[in-house]
């Protein structure tokens, strides 16, 4: 019963601010309210740490033909990590957007951040495919209604339609595996996936996630790039790491020959997204490559039966993600904070992410596998670069905003080193200590050379001068509409032309003067091979 409540709490407290600031504004009660409540989730799942695994069921609904099992949620050990990290985020969030207290609309972006990461929960904590479902609806509902509000022009219009398509081809994919777990194993939970259903989670994680096609979100939009916006573009992730850590083992154990291949192209999914995030104008920009490149590494994991070790991927994305992007407004004294969120990417030995080799790199060493060490190499890269171009001074900062901005940040690392020693059981350990090394020893060879050619920050400016830079940029724009499958849809769309003129002339030459000959030609055929006894 305390999971929901935690839910409801969040719950209460967004419609609490939006109430009490709509009666009688006042945004420094706004403020304590979403702190509050924020602060008392995030001690709640730390404290249900000690009773792991726990679930709620709500009662048997009505027809039991139709509704195998009634809408549950289940906390364990492959989705407590998710929920801590949504929590934090969305605290961290809270804190540091105390920098934007003066803006009127800041209120309602607190209640809405609170209610995002509500609705996110059921999501992550969902203990069954019909609770996920539902939980998916929701959330691609409000994600498309912010999406179109924040647009730009009618110009976005078709790659919102292409949003929408890509998630409910993604729900569609989810209740294939539902029903195909079924058949086995009725009313099963999401932490005992029948292996014949893995394949159509997976499928619908990857089209969400965006890496199985490569799609990325909507571009042409006036959102914010920092606060209660970045939660809304990270919280909906969240759910679909959480599933991925969930399936079971032998994915393509009846299809070996498409293992290879998968992995292929994940890698390559990977390593396209890790060059553009390090090569993107800023960190904001850049933040659909980050999502993707990290939610690769987490199916990478899944498609090498090692499901459980995708966790540190999703946890960094969220998390080291966060610490850097929420480092706005940037202040270059405190620089150091953000680069605290490495420890949670670095994956070095017994810190976070250390584990997650494991589950990136196969038995043996393939092409795939240094594809991925390489992706990981840039993605550091990536990181420390948008670090050290951060070269502001902000002056004119609220007392109370000194305080808060930074604890955001720390409270962010603070529970990156918790996740990292008592997140799961064994979850401290060295890992393969060879793959961070090759890791470490790429970014210091990239960086060195960067620092030899005498570049200077920031890279985006002077990227055009790199040879053949015409060339690379080229290749890169090809090699994403090869992977993101654009080929093909263009390819169905124009045969789907063809037939729709071929059928367009077909009609006219019907209705135009001689239709009734031509009818009448086409009566004699039918009826001719129809005497001849010939099928048509």
């Amino acid at each position: 019963m305390v999971i929901p409540l935690l839910i409801l709490l969040l719950l209460a407290a967004s419609a609490a601010i939006t109430v009490s600031h709509a009666l009688k504004p006042k945004v420094a009660r706004a403020w304590m309210i979403a702190l509050i409540s924020a602060l008392v989730v995030w001690f709640g799942f730390f404290i249900l740490r000690l009773y792991l695994p726990l679930s709620f069921a709500l009662p048997a609904w009505k027809p039991e033909a139709l509704f195998i099992s009634a809408p549950s949620l289940e906390l364990n050990y492959q989705n407590w990590p998710y929920a801590v990290a949504l929590v934090t985020l969305c605290t961290a969030v809270i804190l540091t957007d105390s920098t934007r207290s003066f803006l009127p609309s800041s209120p309602n972006a607190w209640a809405n951040a609170i209610a995002i990461t509500a609705v996110n929960l059921i999501g992550i904590l969902a203990g069954d495919p019909i609770t996920l479902m539902f939980a998916w609806v929701i959330i691609d509902a409000i994600e498309f209604v912010y999406l179109y509000q924040t647009r730009l022009d009618r110009s976005s219009d078709a790659g919102l339609a292409g949003f929408m398509t890509i998630r409910v081809l993604s729900v569609m994919a989810l209740a294939a595996g539902a029903v195909t777990g079924w058949l086995s194993m009725p009313a099963f939970g999401m932490a005992e996936i029948p292996q014949k259903a893995g394949i159509y989670f997976l499928m619908a994680a990857g089209l969400r996630l965006g890496v199985l096609p490569l799609n990325l979100p909507v571009q042409n939009s006036s959102e914010p790039k920092h606060g209660p916006a970045l939660l809304t573009r990270l919280a909906p992730v969240a759910s679909s790491l959480a599933l991925i850590a969930h399936l079971p083992q032998g994915l393509l154990t009846s299809q070996s020959a498409l293992r290879p291949l998968f992995l292929a192209l994940t890698a390559a999914a990977a390593l396209y997204a890790s060059v553009m995030w390090l090569s993107g104008k800023n960190q904001h920009s850049a933040l659909p490559y980050w999502i993707i490149t990290l939610a690769a590494f987490a199916i990478t994991c899944a498609l090498n039966d090692r499901a459980e070790a995708s966790r540190v991927w999703g946890v960094a994305l969220l998390l080291s993600g966060g610490a850097l992007f929420l480092f706005d407004p940037p202040i270059r004294r405190i620089r150091f904070l953000p680069l605290l969120g490495l420890i949670g990417l670095s994956a070095l030995p017994y810190t976070l992410a250390a584990g997650g080799w494991d589950g990136l790199l196969a038995d043996k060493f393939t092409f795939s596998t240094g594809l991925t060490l390489l992706s990981h190499a840039l993605l550091l890269l990536g990181y420390l670069r948008y670090t050290f171009e951060i070269s502001g001074t902000v002056t004119g900062l609220e007392k109370h905003a000194r305080l808060t901005y930074p604890l955001g940040l720390i409270l962010i690392v603070q529970t990156i080193v918790i996740i990292g020693l008592a997140g799961w059981p064994g979850v401290l350990t060295a890992g393969k200590w060879w793959a961070s090394l090759i890791s470490l020893a790429l970014t210091g060879l990239g960086a060195g050379l960067y620092l030899k050619r005498g570049a200077k920050l920031p890279l985006a400016s002077a990227a055009a001068s790199l040879p053949l830079y015409r060339f690379w940029t080229f290749l890169l724009k090809s090699f994403q509409q090869f992977l993101s499958l654009q080929w093909l849809y263009k390819a169905i769309a124009w045969l789907i032309g063809q037939f729709a003129a071929l059928a367009g002339l077909f009609n006219q030459v019907l209705d135009g003067e001689g239709g009734i000959l031509w009818s009448l030609v086409f009566l004699a055929v039918l009826i001719t091979l129809f005497l001849s006894g010939v099928n048509p």
